[in-house]
């Protein structure tokens, strides 16, 4: 009797295992259990460098902003099970000293940005296709990650780590 309770225990302790891995896998492939949707509360030009995601209808909205120095920023935006169809610059300088850009890759699933920003805000729109699961993002800030730095959709929720992902297509709740 006791090398069953024993057995079942046992059993019991890898079943938790398994379920705690097949949930951190669903997060790492589904997405952040964050609300992506809405722009966030109080984001605008001038705060402290920051930057800010956010999903509203079907478009994506990237924003960056500083308060009174030049930042640099630059990233990474990769698109799982989909492509990117659409991108749109949001005040983005095409040449001298703040010069801006982005790049989508040749299979139109990894965007590349690099803005330099100085009080203003600079930014993009993009849509993903319907077929798309998950966007992973991969943000700097000078060259480093700032989890704390990124606000994300209507609650100014920040990533528990960065890079990280969200769903491609959130539902409003």
């Amino acid at each position: 009797m006791r090398s069953h309770l024993l057995r079942l225990g046992v059993m019991a302790a890898i079943a938790c295992g398994v379920l705690i891995a097949l949930e951190r896998t669903a997060l790492s492939f589904g997405g952040e259990k964050i609300d992506p949707i809405g722009e966030p509360k109080g984001f605008r030009a001038g705060e402290p460098a920051r930057s800010a995601i956010w999903a509203k209808k079907r478009v994506w909205h990237l924003r960056t902003t500083t308060a009174k120095n030049l930042h640099h920023f630059t990233g990474k935006i990769r698109v799982e099970g989909g492509t990117i169809d659409f991108i749109q610059s949001i005040h983005l300088e095409e040449k001298g000293k703040y010069e801006d850009h982005w790049r989508l890759g040749p299979k139109r699933h990894e965007l590349t940005f690099d803005f330099k920003t100085d009080r203003g805000v600079d930014g993009i729109n993009f849509e993903v296709s319907t077929e798309a699961k998950v966007i992973h993002f991969n943000l700097h800030i000078d060259g480093k990650h700032h989890a704390e730095k990124i606000f994300i959709g209507k609650g100014n929720h920040h990533p528990a780590g960065d890079p990280f992902n969200l769903p491609a297509h959130p539902v409003k709740k």
